[in-house]
């Protein structure tokens, strides 16, 4: 019998290696050594956490930029549709106004209501966009007749800055940078209300 590589002569033909040129006498490719087969595995392992590190980073990046983003918008959204609906609110009060001579002589919202509806506006919203309750009065009468009014939204946190909505028509706080700030229309226009960037 003969190495197939090599052609010397051997007992066996097998896996074992020729003694004169060491590879398989059957003519097999010779095995990878494996030496340093377990230093690319490890490498391999290496490679693949800090993949995972680096991805997390990025992903842990994004989120900090994109979830106050997300709040912000949500928020100015709420703030928004409040303004919208207080807009409605004091239009159909203006519509009262003008058919009554005078604007509606109530203190509560509740009161306002049936003055209201359906005439004025189909349905009068009862929550502004945090879900509190909007708060309504008159704050001034000149021959017993209602000549000033007030429509509030205690914002975000949905708190009042003041007790009564007189004090409001006294000391306007004109533009405001925060969510929780009032929000506050009277006889036409907001008195106070979003100005610039809000926290």
């Amino acid at each position: 019998m003969f190495c197939a590589w090599c052609g010397s002569e051997v007992t066996t033909v097998s896996y074992a290696p020729c003694p004169r040129c060491g590879r398989p006498t059957n003519g097999a490719q010779t095995a990878p050594a494996s030496a340093g087969g377990g230093g690319n595995a490890a490498l391999t392992i290496v490679a693949i956490i800090i993949g995972v590190f680096v991805v997390v980073g990025v992903i842990g990046i994004l989120a900090a930029i994109a979830i106050p983003n997300f709040l912000t918008a949500t928020q100015r959204s709420k703030q928004k549709r409040t303004m919208a609906d207080m807009r409605s609110v004091s239009t159909a009060v203006e519509a009262y106004g003008a058919d009554n001579n005078g604007y509606p002589n109530v203190a509560t919202y509740d009161e306002l209501r049936p003055l209201l509806t359906p005439k004025f506006i189909k349905a009068l919203p009862a929550m502004d966009g945090w879900g509190h309750p909007f708060r309504y009065a008159c704050v001034e009468e000149q021959e017993g007749r209602c000549s000033a009014y007030v429509v509030g939204s205690g914002g975000k946190d949905g708190n009042f800055a003041h007790d009564t909505a007189k004090e409001y028509i006294d000391a306007p706080i004109g533009g405001t940078t925060s969510f929780d700030c009032d929000l506050i229309y009277s006889n036409g226009q907001f008195i106070d209300y979003p100005e610039g960037v809000q926290h």
